[in-house]
């Protein structure tokens, strides 16, 4: 609530600037374009190791699209990518470096696109992720990847949309094949995302902040899930992690929560590239795949 200029959250009091710095990452990191530039340089890299299909359609949208990294072997799980970006920035081929260590341990791995604020609303992005994961269990099969082995890995943003896509009750995400969901750095309460400046592109309404909060909506299948942020991350965006780890446990599901430290908000997936890294490892098991070593680490 906006009490003036101050704005109370949780329990909490801000000035304006000192909640800009709690809910968005870039105003505490100063190097984020240098850090977006090496993410696409690592994934340019990266694609020119693996075997890769950019750009396969699953809606009718120019942006409607997957990029499918697929297993060395029939019926591997698939680990689902899905990108940060706030909503509004971002894509799946600047992040093609996560796709290495998982296909190296066996794992089919597709990260997708959808449009991006102000294009669309937030209701568009989240009912694309679903078409997305409806198109990924009717064609899995065509990559080598189990259609009934689904796991999501989302980041920021991305891990705000996958959780909404374990609480999905519209019928359009396969919850069923969903085996297990990994949400690193996500924000999982939307209220204070109106009174910060990226609002301006998001248009986050007052009257979104309830059905697009995965704080408020319990995922209803099965599947583990294993919720991770950065310790080098703001107060409150640590507390969201927590916040949504706890709500999950109290919801009855099998959660695991991890903070990780010497990571950013950045770093921690950029981190994720190496197959020695805790999470890495963390959803590697989670796939039942274990982690492999490459030559470079």
């Amino acid at each position: 609530m906006n009490h003036g200029g101050r704005i109370e959250y949780r329990g909490a009091r801000y000035s304006a600037a000192e909640f800009e710095r709690q809910f968005d990452p870039r105003a505490i990191i100063e190097d984020v374009e240098e850090i977006q530039a090496r993410r696409e340089k690592l994934s340019d890299e990266a694609r020119e190791r693996l075997t890769c299909r950019l750009g396969v359609p699953y809606g009718e949208r120019p942006r409607e699209t997957l990029d499918i990294y697929p297993a060395s072997q029939a019926d591997a799980p698939v680990l689902v990518f899905l990108h940060g970006g706030y909503w509004r920035a971002g894509s799946a081929r600047a992040n093609g470096f996560i796709a290495e260590p998982f296909v190296a341990a066996g794992a089919c791995v597709i990260a997708l696109n959808t449009d991006l604020c102000p294009a669309v609303g937030l209701g568009e992005i989240v009912a694309q992720v679903g078409r997305a994961l409806a198109w990924i269990a009717g064609h899995a099969g065509e990559y080598g990847g189990d259609p009934d082995r689904l796991h999501l890995l989302g980041h920021s943003a991305g891990a705000h949309l996958a959780a909404l896509a374990l609480a999905d009750e519209s019928g359009t995400v396969p919850i069923e094949a969903i085996k297990g969901a990994s949400l690193i750095s996500g924000i999982y309460d939307l209220e204070p995302v109106q009174w910060i400046l990226v609002n301006a592109e998001i248009g986050l309404r007052p009257e979104d902040i309830e059905p697009f909060s995965p704080l408020l909506h319990a995922p209803i299948g099965q599947a583990p899930i294993f919720v991770a942020v950065g310790l080098g991350e703001s107060p409150e965006w640590i507390r969201q992690s927590r916040l949504y780890a706890e709500f999950c446990h109290g919801a009855g599901k099998q959660v695991a929560h991890m903070e990780v430290e010497d990571v950013d908000h950045y770093s921690i997936l950029l981190e994720m590239r190496h197959p020695a890294n805790p999470l890495t490892n963390a959803v590697c098991r989670q796939m039942g795949l274990p982690a492999v070593r490459s030559e470079r680490d």
